[in-house]
């Protein structure tokens, strides 16, 4: 089982049961202030595991607000009105995981409040009720999205995932022709060629994971990098007024290039959704993102990863100026995200021994989120899994040819310290 910034997740029945979902959320009945909805993905112990969620909820006096399968920026931002949330999901890994999210007060938990609460006895001796929650999260994404240019046609792969539904109806309410694609691609868009989706036709394809916050898109038939739908999603959120943006420490340049560029300012977080949303909070900026899984946030909507939000501002947009600047924006760089087998226990020493020949190799290196190291347009992050025994390396660069040598020199780093 592993318990990471976003949350908890495991193998279903192996890892995480009906007895250790009860233990967790019982915990968290302590926090969640009388009222808690709770939403899940479509995986197949998705069921399963919302009951024991719901039970546990209950008997620790907390009413629960059921929405059945939802998608986690759907309970999110009905917690922001009804106080705390569970999502039963473990967004993009394979079917036979599981897990939990928890929000309060429409914010993650994640880090040292995850400890603390989990940390907490539950209760056990309360009698909350079971209700059915209706939600105006389509609606209310729509409105937040605006009304699209004519009448763009959006093809959408919601990967038999709990967005199906709710992204249909969002981009039909933007005015966007709507049809939808099956697909038998795994629940990770980001990691699919997302063959049916690209022969779709149509001006705009997305792509969804099973619980809705990550988005890929396919425009003109070919498959956009995470980071170039970051990056449309940011030029959307600058052409309704944001200015000031957060984004992870693996996000591409071209994020930065376009808010600077639109007179707005950039800064950098740690990779991880939790702590790109903990310094949007703490910086006051009006948006943010994560390069390396497409993921937009808007706090003023959502203090979560928002693909379906993320998709019809995008869809909103098309037609545009700015569409078409972005677009050009982000096809500028080559991005390569590996991984590398690795102890964990060795993922300190590792670092330590690679900043010494980064520093003689990179003009700039920093340590704070990780390994960075860049040079001109180029730059390199090497980290440590939190859940994995893998070193994380990313680079990019204007020349494919230089950041293939920079993700490799990076790789080769890390085998012979750790062999």
């Amino acid at each position: 089982m592993r318990k990471t910034v976003s949350g908890i997740r495991g193998i279903a029945g192996t890892e995480i049961g009906p007895a250790e979902v009860m233990g967790f959320c019982g915990s968290f009945s302590r926090l969640a202030g009388g009222r808690c909805v709770l939403g899940r993905d479509t995986r197949p112990s998705g069921a399963a595991l919302a009951d024991a969620a719901a039970a546990a909820l209950m008997a620790g006096g907390t009413d629960v607000l059921d929405m059945g399968v939802a998608p986690t920026p759907a309970v999110f931002r009905e917690s922001r009105t009804h106080g705390a949330g569970v999502i039963v999901t473990s967004s993009h890994n394979p079917l036979e995981w599981n897990g939990l999210k928890f929000v309060i007060g429409g914010r993650g938990l994640g880090g040292e409040e995850l400890r603390e609460m989990l940390g907490v006895e539950g209760a056990g001796d309360g009698a909350g009720r079971l209700e059915k929650l209706e939600t105006r999260y389509a609606e209310e994404a729509a409105a937040a999205a605006g009304r699209a240019r004519g009448r763009p046609s959006v093809a959408i792969d919601a990967g038999g995932g709990a967005a199906a539904g709710y992204a249909h109806d969002i981009m039909r309410g933007i005015g966007c022709a709507v049809r939808d694609v099956p697909s038998d691609r795994g629940p990770d868009p980001t990691a699919s060629g997302l063959r049916e989706l690209a022969g779709a036709g149509g001006d705009i394809g997305m792509a969804f994971d099973l619980d809705g916050d990550r988005l890929v898109l396919v425009i003109g038939g070919r498959r956009l990098s995470p980071d170039a739908t970051l990056v449309l999603g940011v030029a959307a959120a600058v052409r309704s007024g944001c200015r000031d943006f957060v984004f992870s420490a693996d996000t591409s340049q071209a994020a930065r290039e376009y808010v600077e560029g639109a007179g707005g300012r950039a800064y950098m977080a740690g990779v991880g959704e939790a702590n790109v949303a903990a310094e949007i909070s703490r910086r006051g900026a009006d948006a943010g993102g994560e390069g390396s899984s497409g993921g937009f946030i808007l706090p003023s909507f959502n203090w979560c990863r928002d693909g379906m939000l993320a998709g019809a501002m995008i869809a909103a947009m098309h037609g545009t100026p700015e569409f078409d600047e972005a677009a050009g924006c982000a096809a500028r760089y080559t991005q390569v995200r590996r991984s590398v087998r690795a102890p964990a226990a060795m993922h300190g020493r590792i670092l330590e021994g690679m900043e010494a020949a980064f520093r003689k190799e990179y003009g700039e290196v920093g340590t704070e989120h990780g390994l960075r190291a860049s040079d001109g347009d180029g730059w390199v992050l090497v980290r440590g899994s939190n859940t994995e025994d893998v070193i994380r390396v990313s680079a990019e660069a204007r020349d494919a040819a230089r950041c293939a040598r920079m993700a490799g020199g990076a790789e080769g780093m890390v085998r012979d310290i750790s062999a």
